[in-house]
């Protein structure tokens, strides 16, 4: 039994080499490629004349408005006048807080 398992992983083995043998003759009978020369260098200089115009633009650095006088503009607006001065939510005009009118109930009761 083992001997015939190693017969079969043998030519398993040797089946295995022998694809590997005639890819590596397949690629090595392959032509190398052949690269014109002019047009490459062509390509080339294209590419570097790219290249040193992107790195020739110049760089606009973005200016920060002042933020100073809005500042300003906020802080006057929220704390300019009084609390007295502020007028009444129109929400509340013409309604009572529930504790005083109790207390108003109790007063005209006595």
């Amino acid at each position: 039994m083992e001997r015939r398992m190693e017969g079969m992983m043998d030519r398993k083995i040797q089946a295995v080499n022998k694809c590997l043998d005639s890819f590596e003759l397949r690629v090595l009978e392959q032509p190398a490629p052949i690269i014109n020369l002019s047009s490459f260098q062509s390509e080339l200089a294209s590419l570097r004349a790219n290249v040193d115009v992107i790195l020739a633009t110049p760089t606009v650095e973005p200016q920060v408005a002042p933020t100073a006088l809005v500042d300003d503009t906020v802080l006057d607006a929220l704390f300019s006048g009084t609390a007295e001065e502020r007028l009444e939510p129109t929400h509340t005009k013409g309604k009572r807080h529930h504790s005083s009118r109790i207390e108003e109930e109790k007063a005209q009761k006595r």
